[in-house]
């Protein structure tokens, strides 16, 4: 089952202005913003949340953790009419389990670029620490990083957690 809103609450772990369907439809349809609340992952407890924007061509899937605090959030670039491209994956991880923390109380932030011709930045800074450490690769596959452009209301391809697994429609 799949819920609408009008941005999440990450303060509130709730919708911000719950959208119908119809509404999101309508949104979709005109190329504005708005979030779509699937279940929880298998093991996790908290929704995972599909934030679409087609007037800008961006589709970010975040995956909350218990607590329900953003732990990690793919960015995925329109390409074509068809296709879409996983440019960003960004992770969090945060000093204890206390509910309610916010982004900047993190203790690590780890943000992975991705370019089409297979050029790769990972840069992880380390807030405790007082640390950066910056890794470029070149040559690195990125066949799995293309996705569908997803038909309203069926996102489970873009919010897989693990990306390494192959989807029989996806786009070379």
């Amino acid at each position: 089952m799949v819920n609408y809103c009008f941005k999440w609450n990450y303060a509130d772990g709730a919708p911000g202005e719950p959208l119908t369907e119809a509404e999101a439809r309508v949104k979709d349809g005109a190329g504005e913003e708005y979030t779509a609340i699937m279940e929880p992952r298998p093991g996790a407890q908290s929704p995972t949340l599909v934030t679409v924007v087609w007037k800008t061509g961006v589709v970010v899937v975040t995956f909350l953790d218990d607590p329900g605090r953003k732990a990690t959030e793919y960015t995925f670039m329109k390409k074509t009419g068809e296709s879409l491209f996983l440019t960003r994956i960004s992770i969090w991880t945060y000093p204890s389990a206390e509910p309610g923390l916010r982004l900047s109380d993190s203790s690590t932030h780890e943000t992975i670029t991705y370019r089409e011709d297979g050029y790769v930045k990972r840069v992880i800074k380390n807030k405790a620490e007082r640390t950066q450490e910056t890794v470029e690769y070149t040559d690195v596959p990125v066949s799995t990083n293309w996705e569908p452009v997803p038909a309203f209301g069926d996102y489970r391809s873009i919010a897989r957690f693990e990306r390494d697994q192959q989807v029989t429609n996806r786009i070379p």
